[in-house]
Order: C-alpha cells, then sequence, then structure tokens
C-alpha cells in the first residue's frame, strides 16, 4: 500500500504544486483558526482561575458578600466559628491606570500581620519577612509592592511613583519594593500591586470594609462542616464557597461568547476540509484511466479506497503540521482582543499569554487529520467501484464526476432541512449552552451543501441566456460547463455559500441587536450628559466615583436635573447579574421605559422591595408580576418582588432596578458610576461638555458623552464583540476562493482536448478568458444566492434560537438586504478574480498540443 501511494499518489500530488498547495495552505488555515481559537477560549478562563486561585492562595474557603464589601467586623464572627483555624480579611480593587487607557492594575489589601498563612511575597532585591515590622509601610496610604513585570513595561525601579484612579480622582502611588510574579503576583496577568490593608481602604475610599475573608480549615473538622457552620453563622448576606467556584461561574457567563467563536473556527476548518474533498474527488475523475489500470492489474476495491484516503490523510496531516504553529501565532495575535472584549461585557480578566495545551493541540491533529480523511471518503467508494474495462477506455473521464445530483444526497439534504425545527426546539443542557440552536444551523448548512447540485442544475438554465447576452457564445458554453459537473461545481460554491451564509447571518443578527438597543437607549436612556470615570461606559471597566460631584454638576448654569446611577455586577439566582439603582423621580420624568408586564412602582411600594427586572431576567429564570426572588446584601438577605418587566439591554445576565435610596439602605453603598444630566437648554450642551471637562476631567478622568456619543459607544461595543468572528468568516470566504482556483485549474485539465478544438475551429484565445472567467463568475454569484437564503434562515435561528436560549433577549430580525446584496456581488467579482490565473492558463495551452492531450 504505501509503495502505491510512494509510486502513484506522489506522482500526481508533486505534479500539481498549485492545487496541492492551496488544498495544503486552506486545511493549515482552518486548523491554525479552530487551534488559535480554542488556545484563546482557554486561556482566557485560565487567566481568571490562576487569578482566583493566585489571590486565594492556601485557602480552604473564602467568605465573600456582596461587590461593595462587607464590614471588617465580620472577621471575628468568622474567627469564632469552631473548625476555622485561621482567617485573615482583605480588599481588592482593579483601579485603571493614568496615562495608559484601558490599562488596569489589581490591587491587593492584605493583613501582612497574618497573611503569610495563606500567601508569600518574593522580594526581587530585598526580603520582604519583616514587613510587618516595616513601619513606614504600614503607615502609608500610598506606598506598594509592585510586580516586577508592571515596572519593567513602566519603566518604574523602587521610589519611583505611577498614579491609578481611585473614586476621589487620580492619586499617586510609590514603590516600595518590587516583587517576583510568583503566588498571587501571577494573577491578573502579572499587573498587581499589594498594600496593607488599612492604607488599600484609606486610599480607595473603602474606609473599614473588606471584600473577602480567607479561611483556612481544621483537618479534624473538615471543609464541608466549617462551610456549613459558616453558612449558618453569616446568614444569606455571605457566599462561603471554595475558591475554585467563581471561576466555574464565570466559564458558565462568558460560554455562548466562546461557543460562537467556536462555531466561526470550525466553519472555517469545514472550508478547508471541502478544498481536501474537492482535491481528491477531483484526482479520482483525472485517474479513472490510472485506477482502470490498478484494477485490470488486481487492486482491490478495498486497496484503491485505502490509496485514496492515505492521499487525504497526507494532505491533512502536511496542513495539520503548518497550521498547528499558525494557531499559536493566531491565538497571540487575537488574546489582547478577545480578553478586551470579554472584559467590556462581563468580567475583568487580563490574559496575556496564550498556552496550547494538549487538548488544543489532540483537537487540532484530529479534526485537521481525521477531516481530511473524512473528506476522502465518498470519492474512495467512487473509485474504488470503477470498472476497470469502462475505465480504460480513451474517454472515460469525459463527463465523469464524483457526488451529482443523486436522490440518496437530494434526500439527505431535505431531511436535514427538515429537522431544522424540531432540533430548534431542544432546551438547552446548560446555561448559556443552547445546542439545539447550534445544531440547527449546522442542519442548514448541511442541508444546503447537499442540496446545491440540485440547485445548480436548476440555476444553469437561468444562466443561459444572461450569459450569452453579456459574454456572447463564450458566456453560453461557460454556463453549459458550470453545470457539466454539478457534483464537483458544488463544492466550490458550497463552501462559498457557507462562508456569505455565516457573514449574513451574523450580521443580521448584530444589526438587529443594533437597531433595538439603538432604540431602547432613545425610549429608556434619555440623559443629554453622561459623565463616567475611566471608561466611556459604566459597567466593569470604568471606576465608581463619590457622589461629591452632584452639587457643583447640578449648579452649573443650563442644568435642570442630576440623576447618580449605580451600575453594580451582583449574583442574582446564579446570574452575574447588574444591580442598577437611579433616582426613579427624575428618571420617570424624562424617559419612556418600555414595559412588557406590570408597571412603575410607587415610592411606597419601592420602599416595600417592589423592583423592575429585565426581561431577559424574567425570561432565564420565570419571574414575573408579583413573584418574588432573593438577594444577598451588606445587610443581609434581601426579598424582592417583582413589579414591573422592561425590555433593557444593559447586560446578557439580567438587571435588577432599584431606586437609589432602596439602594443605599440595603447594600450601604453610595458611589456613582454615572452622572446623568437633563438640560433645560439642550442647545448648550457643547459649552456644558466643555466647562465640565475643564472644571473636573483631569482630576477624576472623567469621560463626558452626549446622547448621540453613547449610542455611537453601544455600536461600537457591539462591533468590537463580534470582530474577531467577522475575521474568521473572511477567512472562511478566502478559502472558499481558493476552492474555485482549485476547482477551475482542474477544469483547465479536464477540458485540455476541447480547449484545442475550440482553438482550432477558430475560437480566440479572448474567448477562452471570457468562457472560463463566466464560469468563475456563475460559481460566485451562485454561491453568494445561496449563501444568502440559507445566511436568511440563519440569522433567524441566531436572533430567536440561540440568541433568546443565551441571553433571554427576544428583538424582531432585520434581513440585511445591502450586506447580502454586497455579498454576492462581492463574491462573484472575487471568484472572476480567483479564475483569471486559471483562465489565462487555458487561453495559453498550445493547440497542437492540446489536441494530443490523452
Amino acid at each position: 500500500m504505501f509503495a502505491l501511494l510512494r509510486l502513484v499518489s506522489l506522482r500526481h500530488i508533486l505534479g500539481a504544486p498549485l492545487r496541492t498547495g492551496l488544498t495544503v495552505l486552506g486545511v493549515a488555515v482552518g486548523v491554525a483558526t479552530m487551534v488559535g481559537v480554542m488556545s484563546i477560549n482557554g486561556s482566557v478562563l485560565e487567566a481568571f482561575r490562576s487569578t482566583v486561585d493566585a489571590i486565594a492562595g492556601k485557602a480552604d474557603l473564602t467568605v465573600a458578600g456582596a461587590q461593595v464589601g462587607f464590614d471588617e467586623s465580620v472577621l471575628e464572627r468568622v474567627r469564632a466559628v469552631p473548625g476555622v483555624a485561621h482567617a485573615s480579611g482583605s480588599m481588592t480593587t482593579i483601579a485603571p491606570v493614568k496615562g495608559a487607557p484601558g490599562e488596569r492594575f489589581y490591587v491587593m489589601g492584605v493583613d501582612l500581620l497574618d497573611d503569610g498563612h495563606f500567601r508569600t511575597y518574593e522580594g526581587v532585591d530585598r526580603e520582604l519577612g519583616a514587613l510587618s515590622d516595616d513601619l513606614e509601610f504600614l503607615n502609608s496610604t500610598d506606598r506598594m509592592l509592585v510586580s516586577e513585570r508592571f515596572a519593567r513595561e513602566r519603566g518604574l525601579k523602587v521610589g519611583d511613583s505611577f498614579q491609578l484612579i481611585t473614586g476621589s480622582g487620580p492619586q499617586d502611588f510609590v514603590v516600595h519594593a518590587l516583587i517576583r510574579e510568583a503566588g498571587p503576583v501571577k494573577a491578573f496577568g502579572g499587573s498587581v500591586g499589594v498594600m496593607d490593608v488599612a492604607s488599600a481602604q484609606a486610599a480607595f475610599g473603602r474606609e473599614r470594609t473588606l471584600d473577602r475573608i480567607d479561611v483556612a480549615v481544621d483537618p479534624a473538622v473538615g471543609v464541608d462542616a466549617v462551610q456549613a457552620a459558616l453558612r449558618a453563622a453569616l446568614g444569606g448576606a455571605f457566599e462561603v464557597e471554595r475558591p475554585s467556584r467563581r471561576g466555574g461561574s464565570v466559564a458558565t457567563m462568558v460560554r455562548s461568547f466562546q461557543m460562537g467563536l467556536n462555531l466561526g473556527s470550525g466553519v472555517a476548518l469545514l472550508v478547508g476540509v471541502f478544498l481536501v474533498y474537492n482535491t481528491i474527488a477531483i484526482s479520482v475523475v483525472q485517474r479513472r484511466r490510472e485506477i482502470g489500470t490498478l484494477r485490470a492489474l488486481g487492486a482491490t476495491r478495498l486497496r484503491i479506497r485505502a490509496l485514496f484516503t492515505l492521499e487525504s490523510l497526507l494532505l491533512g496531516g502536511v496542513g495539520t503540521v503548518l497550521g498547528l504553529p499558525l494557531g499559536v501565532l493566531v491565538g497571540r495575535i487575537a488574546i489582547g482582543w478577545v480578553s478586551s472584549a470579554i472584559s467590556s461585557l462581563y468580567v475583568q480578566v487580563n490574559a496575556r499569554d496564550v498556552t496550547v495545551g494538549p487538548l488544543e493541540l489532540g483537537l487540532g491533529v484530529a479534526l485537521g487529520v481525521l477531516g481530511s480523511g473524512f473528506a476522502a471518503l465518498r470519492p474512495a467508494v467512487v473509485a474504488s467501484s470503477v470498472v476497470p474495462v469502462e475505465a480504460l477506455r480513451r474517454d472515460a473521464a469525459q463527463g465523469a464526476e464524483v457526488g451529482g445530483a443523486r436522490s440518496l444526497t437530494t434526500v439527505l439534504g431535505v431531511g436535514c432541512l427538515l429537522l431544522v425545527y424540531p432540533v430548534s426546539l431542544l432546551p438547552p443542557p446548560l446555561e448559556n449552552l443552547p445546542v439545539g440552536g447550534y445544531l440547527s444551523v449546522f442542519l442548514v448548512l448541511m442541508g444546503t451543501t447537499l442540496l446545491a447540485p440540485l440547485v445548480l442544475r436548476v440555476l444553469w438554465r437561468v444562466y443561459q441566456r444572461p450569459g450569452e447576452a453579456l459574454l456572447g457564445v463564450s458566456g453560453r458554453l461557460a454556463a453549459d460547463n458550470f453545470a457539466r459537473a454539478p457534483g464537483r461545481t458544488a463544492v466550490p460554491v458550497s463552501a462559498l455559500a457557507i462562508g456569505v451564509a455565516m457573514s449574513v447571518c451574523l450580521s443580521g443578527f448584530v444589526g438587529s441587536f443594533q437597531a433595538s438597543s439603538h432604540r431602547w437607549l432613545e425610549q429608556s436612556v434619555p440623559a443629554d450628559l453622561f459623565l463616567t470615570s475611566a471608561a466611556r461606559t459604566a459597567g466593569s471597566r470604568n471606576q465608581p466615583m463619590a457622589p461629591d460631584l452632584a452639587e457643583p454638576l447640578a449648579a452649573l448654569p443650563g442644568v435642570a436635573q442630576v440623576d447618580l446611577v449605580r451600575v453594580l455586577p451582583h449574583d442574582v439566582l446564579g446570574l452575574r447579574a447588574y444591580v442598577i439603582s437611579l433616582i426613579p423621580e427624575i428618571y420617570e420624568r424624562y424617559g419612556r421605559p418600555e414595559l412588557l408586564e406590570g408597571r412603575l412602582p410607587t415610592r411606597e411600594e419601592r420602599l416595600a422591595g417592589r423592583v423592575i427586572i429585565s426581561e431577559n431576567l424574567s425570561r432565564r429564570r420565570d419571574l414575573h408580576v408579583g413573584n418574588t426572588f432573593e438577594m444577598s446584601t451588606p445587610t443581609g438577605a434581601r426579598t424582592y418582588t417583582v413589579g414591573a418587566v422592561a425590555v433593557d439591554y444593559t447586560s446578557d445576565q439580567g438587571v435588577v432596578f432599584l431606586s437609589r435610596e432602596v439602594y443605599q439602605a440595603h447594600f450601604q453603598d453610595d458611589r456613582v458610576d454615572t452622572f446623568e444630566l437633563y438640560l433645560a437648554d439642550p442647545s448648550r450642551l457643547d459649552e456644558l461638555r466643555r466647562t465640565i471637562t475643564e472644571r473636573w476631567g483631569e482630576r477624576h478622568q472623567l469621560y463626558v458623552l452626549s446622547n448621540a456619543d453613547l449610542r455611537e459607544e453601544a455600536t461600537a461595543l457591539i462591533d468590537d464583540a463580534f470582530a474577531i468572528s467577522y475575521a474568521m468568516e473572511a477567512v472562511a470566504v478566502l478559502l472558499a476562493l481558493l476552492g474555485v482556483v482549485n476547482t477551475l485549474l482542474a477544469a483547465v485539465l479536464d477540458r485540455t482536448r476541447e480547449i484545442g478544438l475550440l482553438r482550432a475551429v477558430g475560437a480566440a484565445r479572448s474567448h477562452i478568458v471570457r468562457l472560463f472567467v463566466g464560469e468563475a463568475a456563475f460559481i460566485g454569484l451562485s454561491g453568494g444566492l445561496i449563501g444568502a437564503l440559507a445566511g436568511l434562515w440563519m440569522g433567524v435561528l441566531i436572533t430567536q434560537v440561540i440568541g433568546n436560549q443565551a441571553t433571554g433577549w427576544s428583538f424582531p430580525y432585520i434581513f440585511p438586504v445591502r450586506l447580502a446584496v454586497t455579498m454576492g456581488i462581492a463574491s462573484s467579482l472575487c471568484a472572476i478574480l480567483a479564475g483569471l490565473y486559471p483562465a489565462r492558463r487555458a487561453a495559453t495551452l498550445n493547440v497542437v498540443e492540446a489536441l494530443a492531450y490523452e
């Protein structure tokens, strides 16, 4: 068998270097995209888990309250619980770095008198064991131990100062000592500083509050027993969990985002596998006489199948070997992109390094090599079915093809499409994992691919007259050749259609969401000016501010009222939702929230715990008007009643709206994420923006956005979230165009004698060029048309099924007509460009040699 591979197959593989190179490149790019995305997803989650693990150190349990922290008196209550061997309180904050937009610094405030039980710090140029006796460090509110990496990247040394943004504005901090990137300092990508907890509380306006208590358990009592005792002693206001649990909750939260990336990379790999199929299928047609000779000499059908399967495995193996290191490069280039998107949408994470582990490498090899082998199964079966006598005829290859528009293929394609609806109804097996939706999208792709040969037979008749009108006889011949072997032509058409379909459906989903979110912003976020610190929008990246700024803002000429909005990430019924507080009297005067259920609560009802929740929280947790639910707060577990359900797109995890009065009483927090200004005279907007920026912009690192600016920012945020998906769809389209080149190069070889005959009867070289360019145009146009129709169906599925199950949001789907038309034209033009080289190659064939071919 390997002798046949060496003597027969390698001769053909090396004899067509361009076609072989295109096939190997397609597999390599597909594998690289898949491995790169998988490694990015794994590295982002590992970065968060390592942050949690590093900060937890040797703790068996952690006690945490709301995001706003809790009084440090809780530490003594924890220490008093039987079975607690050791307990240490700490606080953490992620502060923006002044002068470095987008850069965040993780500050750990720890009790240095007993923190050594859980964590150790290794100094770079000094011993840190005596820090508990270093009075200069303990008694200052601006000295910090800084990670070696952060200091190196910013050119800092011991004694230098740098600025972080706090709730009161920028503050200078002094590098007291450098610490090595080990243990807890590995957290947050190495951008870490350590302070004494009391100093950190003072510096960041967190007087006498802690964020967590690390607990070491007496082995004789056991972790489970101590966990139960702590929960009983502390009540529902606190979470008592193993440190690893939070990493799992983040994995659940970003699951749908990462699965979407995996889907895009899978499409790129699928198109690469199509190239292998196309190459092997073409090879079977062109080598029918050779296959017949081998069969006549005694080669069994099984041996012929094995030969072509090994060829595909070889192509896939070479492509995979090239794709694996390329995938590492893709991961390193895109890690910052994905990390930034997750930080903006979900939770702050600082993933800098990409690690490609055995899982990613194994899946890359399996999908690249085995996927290529799978692609060769049908061509190999066709090759083994060649009858020796028929194959040895001189014209055996004339009109032969692999995979025509046969009844079985048609039945399978129709079956796939009929299964789409029932499969889409499958409930998600896990939170944020709409498996039924993704399977239904896959069925649309497969059904479209299987029915493509049948569709091409119909399109052939459609193309005949327009082709003749535009290109003359060459156009008519191009249409005839386009449908001569629909099974083979369907491969590049299907690959192109998949790329177009993914682009159209993704654009439709994003456009639909943007249209709905803009309508929501106009109705429900009506302020004229928005003031945030350190980030352009409130969320996980901005710096909460003290409320003191509200009074001077309200005193500015032209300002009618100022609303104080707090956007707090908080665990609500197992979801990492937002608790948003505002002043209802101000908001209700200007806003027009779209209520799906209930009505706006009165002040008395708000004080009694009646709240508004978002539509997606209502859907994901089956909450409706009159239902109650609990939230843990620093003042204990509180029960709230749903008073209304409103359309809201702040978070895909859900939103609970509280009045600021109730929020401050329950959460003991008066900080502000956004000052929303309503103007008495909107014409003074630019003047007020300049005034605010001049007076407070530098001190508080303010971003002052108009309502129009906010809508633009929301659009940019959505585009950034899907940018890498757009890039992957572009890769899929590019790979599909390689398939067009591959197919037309094979057509030149198949029709060499035909081209010679055309030239002999007077056809000019320009006629031959138009013939092949026309065929390429028909392939591109067909791919664009089929892709647009499949993209419409997939867009509805992604919007109404996947999006609904993953986020709980419901919004109408808007088909991107302009993009679909653009993609149809672009795919045709790109296919024409891809067909120019094969066309020129066909036109330059020597007439005598072409007539003597075979």
